[in-house]
């Protein structure tokens, strides 16, 4: 099997990919601002858990019904606008990515129009095809995602952080603690990802080419009966791939299955030590409630940095 070419850095390849962002500023912004507005309402929900909570444990008489209702009215309205905000940023904001793709297969296009016939020579169409088709396809999702689900996640982790330090700060610093790890790891994983996507991607613009080459010559093949040549030869295109897909989906698998385990792992050191700081009185149940939402929130978070991690190096390899 060939080789693909080598792998630009992350950094280069958003610094080409960043000025199709330039006529959509608007749009973005406000998607950003979208975006910030769904995680405000996700993180007031364990506030208002606490309060309802402590209330009940030490002033049940001040709960009263009315208490109730404008909490639930509140928490309502924060619910509608999160769900306006949702809407831009699944509709206008994947038009959004839809356009760049639009933006950069016209650019594409116009720039094959000028190569010269050198290039023709020595490139297969079937891999100027996956170019213009499949791999833009990915950086639509991307141009869409990639900013907001970053911002979103940055935006929690230390909106999070700020308030359970306000809470306890020994048990903040000790789930914190464990996030670098997993950092780590992940990055291992996506490094030997982001080389496997690459390989496919390359591996089925070879599968396009022989396709395209078998078919425009299929009189001359079946004239000199090479119909059993050129199924072996595709055969072996086609195991290449099998064999690019294995090694792919097993970092993939170990990438998921690590960030599960460390999941696991931030949930015990809640219980475990937020229940031994209970006992002593450093921390109060009504806390410790806030506390298991908030990492909840904080899991869920980094679940989908994970999947859009996935996501990401699609785009990336696409870029």
């Amino acid at each position: 099997m060939s080789h693909p070419t080598r792998t630009m850095k992350t950094s280069v390849l958003l610094r080409r990919f960043a000025p199709y962002f330039k006529k959509y500023t608007g749009i973005l912004l406000l998607d950003l601002f979208c975006a910030s507005l769904t995680t405000v309402c996700e993180l007031v929900l364990p506030m208002m858990v606490r309060y309802i909570t402590e209330k009940g444990a030490n002033d049940l008489g001040s709960l009263t019904v009315s208490v109730i209702f404008a909490i639930g009215a509140l928490y309502l309205l924060l619910r509608l606008i999160d769900t306006a905000a949702n809407y831009y940023m699944a509709n206008i904001g994947h038009m959004m990515g839809a356009r760049i793709e639009t933006d950069m297969r016209s650019d594409l296009f116009s720039h094959l129009q000028r190569l010269s016939y050198s290039f023709y020579d020595n490139t297969k169409i079937g891999q100027i095809m996956a170019r213009i088709t499949s791999d833009l396809f990915d950086i639509t999702e991307f141009a869409h995602h990639c900013p907001e689900e970053f911002f979103i996640a940055g935006l929690k982790i230390v909106v999070s952080f700020a308030v359970l330090a306000t809470i306890n700060l020994p048990l903040t610093c000790i789930i914190f603690a464990v996030i670098p790890v997993m950092l780590l790891c992940s990055t291992h994983f996506n490094t030997q990802m982001r080389r496997a996507f690459k390989d496919s991607r390359h591996q089925i613009g070879e599968l396009n080419a022989q396709v395209e080459d078998s078919l425009l010559g299929v009189r001359v093949v079946k004239s000199f009966a090479n119909e059993e040549i050129e199924e072996e030869k595709f055969e072996q295109g086609n195991g290449d791939f099998l064999d690019i897909k294995r090694r792919m989906y097993r970092y993939m698998a170990a990438f998921h299955s690590t960030t599960r385990l460390f999941d696991g792992i931030m949930y015990i050191a809640v219980v475990v030590t937020g229940s031994l700081f209970m006992i002593n009185g450093q921390i109060t149940p009504a806390d410790l409630m806030a506390y298991l939402l908030y990492v909840t929130t904080l899991l869920t978070t980094i679940r989908r940095i994970v999947e859009f991690t996935e996501q990401f190096q699609r785009g990336m390899t696409g870029i």
